[in-house]
């Protein structure tokens, strides 16, 4: 009770303290607002300023922290505009949603993580204590934990207040109002709540707050996890020794987590550890550690196994990259005297922004090695048919580089543009295909195939609304931006207003009708994927711009349709 009439003088303080952070919430979340009253698409249209809003937070809020080390107002006024200055740029780096990849949200992804890890270690990059940064994350914990539980159930009060007047008053609350509320909490309450937990003195902390209740989660759960974990990896190992075989891939993420497990569990029970009477305790450091070599081989001899046959993607570039940093801290642990655990945040945090960055940065070391692989392949055309795993290598690799918007970097090797191609799906077919004479290879590899897919790229597209009263973009994926959404059921699409069912469509029916005609579905004609509807509630026009899914025993699965609905209401 205490707390809560405090919060509001805590509050106060905190936008005193914060107020670069509180000003970008605020205007990010009335941003926001906006464009959820305007009908705007928050993942497509305006992908770029919803993810740099929500990527600036963490920034801003860890480099305050950073900056409490400094006295000179000067130095701080300059960071903060170094980092506003980044933000801005990266926002300017985005591309247009139909030209975004994986390696856009990759990145922003990497950053998004980064932020967060540095508000674990900003305000110890120029002195240490473990006394202090024990209790600094024991504060952050509960900061977040607080701040969730708080504009949780604020959010779910409201929204049970609003649904109890729709409900009772027969008064009709629009959704817009709920993601409205939504972002309030989310963005605005729990942002200020988080930081109002935060005191204004971190360093020379006199008491260690090392309750009943996290000494049971330590001893009862989290150890008893990791030894559990140890001995499954040991057993698998000792698999390994007896039917030398290599080990599968997967083994390598539960090292992963079990490393990053343990060294969470050493920073919780560091400033205990030496004079807890529990045995488990006392001892993890340094036998978690050692334990932990032996598993390095079979770590590094799965990664590897996988590079040697398949060569960098990013997922294999970062699971590499984490392998040799849990090898590094597991070394600076056992040999270092000082023994700094924020080393292992600052080091996470200058790794994510290293293999992001430079020459040697996961995309570009990954694509340049898919690339490589693809021309040796290529080259290997010249002189031989392909065998069937090369032919799925060659598909695989074009099909990498097509969702990467790399694939121009074999048209040297082959001799020709690949501009032609518009979808990834058959990028590899189309262009052995090429190579070899019209449909030799694309015949033999859809023949069997259980995959269909269409994508229009034509967007100087026009389009007749005339006689329509809306015009709605539409996906079977993304969140729905209004009260309409779009089903599957069996292979029918359905098209909803709220609960309202406005029409039911067999599209299946009319995909094995186009299989039926062309050799594949991508070949159809734009126009022959509008579908004019008619039924009591009005008139409707389905245009469908990308639609994939799978056919077993003749019946269609849709895993994408994209596009728009034109409507006018009877």
């Amino acid at each position: 009770m205490n707390y809560l009439k405090e919060l509001p003088s805590k509050m106060a303080i905190a936008f005193r303290r914060f107020p670069l952070t509180l000003v970008w919430v605020l205007f990010g979340s009335i941003y926001m607002i906006g464009l959820i009253e305007t009908d705007a698409n928050l993942f497509r249209g305006f992908y770029a300023e919803t993810l740099v809003l929500i990527l600036g937070v963490s920034w801003l809020i860890g480099v305050q922290f950073f900056n409490e080390g400094f006295s000179n107002n000067l130095t701080v006024w300059v960071i903060r505009l170094l980092t506003l200055t980044g933000l801005i740029l990266y926002y300017l780096s985005f591309p247009d949603y139909e030209n975004s990849t994986s390696i856009t949200f990759t990145r922003w992804f990497i950053l998004f993580i980064s932020g967060h890890v540095l508000i674990f270690f900003a305000p110890f990059t120029r002195q240490w204590s473990t006394l202090d940064y024990w209790n600094y994350l024991h504060r952050i914990i509960i900061a977040i934990s607080r701040s969730a539980l708080f504009s949780g159930i604020i959010y779910l009060g409201l929204s049970l207040a609003l649904l109890a007047i729709e409900n009772l008053f027969s008064i009709n609350i629009r959704d817009e109002i709920y993601a409205d509320l939504l972002v309030i909490c989310l963005g605005i309450i729990n942002t200020f709540i988080y930081l109002s937990d935060f005191p204004t003195t971190i360093h020379q902390t006199q008491q260690l707050n090392y309750s009943k209740a996290l000494d049971v989660l330590i001893k009862y759960i989290l150890i008893p996890i990791v030894l559990l974990y140890l001995l499954i990896v040991y057993a698998y190992s000792l698999k390994i020794l007896i039917t030398w075989e290599l080990p599968e891939g997967w083994v390598s993420y539960l090292i992963t987590i079990l490393s990053i497990t343990g060294f969470i569990i050493h920073i919780i029970i560091e400033p205990v550890r030496g004079k807890h009477q529990d045995l488990i305790v006392n001892k993890f450091y340094p036998f978690f550690y050692l334990s932990l070599f032996p598993l390095f081989i079979l770590l590094f001899v799965a990664i590897f196994t996988r590079l040697s046959e398949y060569n960098f993607t990013e997922k294999r570039y970062f699971l590499l990259v984490i392998a040799l940093w849990i090898l590094g801290i597991s070394v600076y642990v056992l040999t270092s005297k000082k023994k700094r655990l924020s080393s292992i945040a600052i080091s996470f945090f200058a790794l994510c922004l290293l293999s992001i960055s430079g020459p040697w940065n996961a995309f570009k070391v990954s694509i340049n090695a898919q690339g490589k692989e693809l021309s040796s392949l290529i080259e290997r055309t010249k002189k031989t048919d392909l065998s069937k795993e090369e032919i799925d290598r060659f598909l695989n690799i074009s099909r990498y580089l097509k969702d990467r918007n790399k694939l121009y970097l074999i048209d040297e090797e082959l001799g020709f543009s690949t501009d032609y191609i518009t979808s990834s799906y058959n990028s590899g077919s189309l262009i052995l295909d090429s190579i070899y004479g019209e449909n030799n290879y694309s015949k033999s590899i859809n023949a069997n195939s259980n995959y269909f897919y269409f994508q229009n790229f034509r967007k100087t597209r026009v389009i007749d609304i005339n006689g329509y009263e809306k015009f709605i973009d539409i996906s079977l994926v993304d969140y729905p931006k209004s009260n309409y959404s779009l089903e599957v059921e069996n292979e029918y699409i359905i098209l909803k207003n709220s609960d309202k069912q406005l029409f039911k469509y067999n599209l299946a029916q009319d995909l094995k009708r186009k299989i039926k005609l062309y050799q594949q579905l991508n070949e159809a004609p734009a126009e022959s994927f509008e579908y004019t509807i008619i039924n009591e509630f009005g008139d409707f026009k389905l245009i469908i711009n990308t639609i994939n899914g799978n056919i077993k025993n003749n019946e269609f699965t849709f895993n994408t349709i994209d596009g728009y609905i034109l409507i006018k209401l009877h």
